[in-house]
């Protein structure tokens, strides 16, 4: 199951499309316009290098065909990166590597997506979501706890030579 396909059909005036590398000049222009997210754990703004990386990396023990990065567009633009890495670090778990919303894409807007996701998710077998936010991160873990994902652990990632505090939340899907 194309999990970008299923998703559609959950949303109205909304499409949602794999990302690829033809997609590299969006994806960059789309993530250089969020330098504050990118403070969290590396001390220049993000190259396009280092955007365009994320179509392709995997944490350690995943494949590649575990991975899918979303692209979801309003009115032609788009509004938002997801990036989920399904069956990982377990079977029928989904880790979301990257949640990035445009700075117009309101909470209610975003909570009406990550709901209809999980539907989809759900629909493709999977039985929870986990998802990191960075200890300095002063929206994120309101926006998150409302969808009803609780903090269950906190660590530090290792990101090339720079370390980040970071809060574990899971979403067990009813």
């Amino acid at each position: 199951m194309e999990l970008a396909t299923v998703w559609n059909h959950a949303l109205t005036g909304t499409t949602v499309r794999e990302l690829t590398h033809a997609d590299d000049d969006l994806i960059y222009q789309f993530q250089v316009k969020h330098p504050a997210y990118f403070e969290h754990f590396q001390d220049h703004p993000v190259t396009r290098r280092e955007a365009i990386q994320d179509l392709d990396d995997v944490p350690l023990n995943a494949t590649a065909d575990q991975k899918t990065y979303l692209g979801v567009f309003e009115q032609g633009q788009l509004v938002l990166l997801v990036d989920l890495i399904v069956d990982y670090p377990l079977p029928s778990l989904v880790w979301l590597g990257l949640w990035l919303p445009d700075a117009q894409l309101t909470a209610d807007r975003q909570a009406a997506l990550y709901q209809s996701l999980v539907e989809t998710l759900k629909a493709a077998d999977a039985v929870q979501l986990q998802l990191s936010v960075f200890m300095g991160d002063r929206t994120a873990p309101a926006f998150w706890e409302g969808q009803g994902l609780t903090a269950v652990q906190r660590t530090t990632v290792v990101r090339g030579e720079r370390t980040a505090n970071v809060t574990i939340y899971q979403d067990k899907f009813a």
